[in-house]
């Protein structure tokens, strides 16, 4: 079996943040866009694993995988599936439990506009999210910002119905619609920033709202094979489950290495 791409995380980010509220409230919605994925003619696949464990003055056990895969399915037809696991435990208390995942299938409906179905299911603890879906149909504008670059602007929108069910035994419906805009700006041959901003309305209450934004800055060190990132995410929701903040903020840090052909 060929890998068209391989990608092993060494070192994995580094959230400054109090433990409950380690986990990204809306990432389990934010899918990878397609149009910035590296071009292949079959398939590609990219896996990032770590783990760590400690015993003496502290004890502590983690592990995080994460598992990338597209397939071409023709000329316009293209379909991404992507998996994520993260645990983390000190002594005996879990201070990470997240697992989502999520499929992606697009058609090139034009040169710059791409038609899109979505569906995503995960896991939060300290969300005392149980288990919620998310599916999503809509269009899609990518275009070039700068004449040389490689990344894409990416422009989405589109209704989202959602389900949750929460520890406490509560289940959420609702209909919701969602928006991101994805830019990148190559700074240089060895640097590039972006940011990423989703914004999920309820569409019988605008005032319920959440919004997820990113933005980042990356360094090259080897061309096409190491990378070194930095990442700060801050994640808003207008009405939270009680006992869960309005907002988290994360600064993490990570390096990568990418092998393939």
């Amino acid at each position: 079996m060929k890998i068209k791409s391989f990608a092993l995380a060494l070192l994995c980010s580094a959230p400054v943040l109090l433990p409950a509220q380690q986990f990204s409230r809306y990432d389990d919605m934010r899918i990878r866009a397609p149009e910035n994925w590296k071009p292949v003619k079959v398939y590609s696949l990219d896996i990032a694993a770590g783990g760590n464990y400690m015993n003496g003055n502290v004890d502590s056990v983690g592990y995080y995988g994460k598992i990338d895969f597209s397939k071409v399915l023709s000329e316009k037809n293209n379909f991404y599936v992507q998996a994520e696991q993260n645990f983390v435990k000190f002594g005996t208390n879990v201070v990470m439990d997240k697992v989502r995942g999520a499929f992606l299938y697009t058609y090139a409906a034009a040169p710059h506009i791409n038609l899109y179905f979505s569906s995503t299911h995960a896991k939060n603890k300290f969300l005392k999210l149980k288990y919620r879906t998310a599916n999503s149909a809509g269009v899609c504008y990518h275009f070039l910002l700068q004449k040389d670059a490689k990344e894409r602007v990416v422009l989405s929108a589109g209704p989202m119905p959602e389900y949750s069910s929460y520890k406490n035994g509560t289940i959420q419906r609702e209909f919701r619609a969602a928006a991101r805009a994805i830019v990148p700006v190559r700074l240089s041959d060895y640097a590039l920033l972006g940011t990423d901003f989703m914004y999920f309305p309820l569409v019988a209450d605008m005032a319920d709202f959440r919004t997820y934004t990113e933005a980042y800055l990356q360094f090259t060190i080897v061309p096409e094979k190491w990378f070194f990132r930095i990442t700060t995410n801050n994640e808003y929701s207008s009405r939270p489950q009680p006992g869960v903040r309005h907002n988290d903020l994360s600064l993490n840090y990570s390096v990568s290495l990418k092998l393939g052909k």
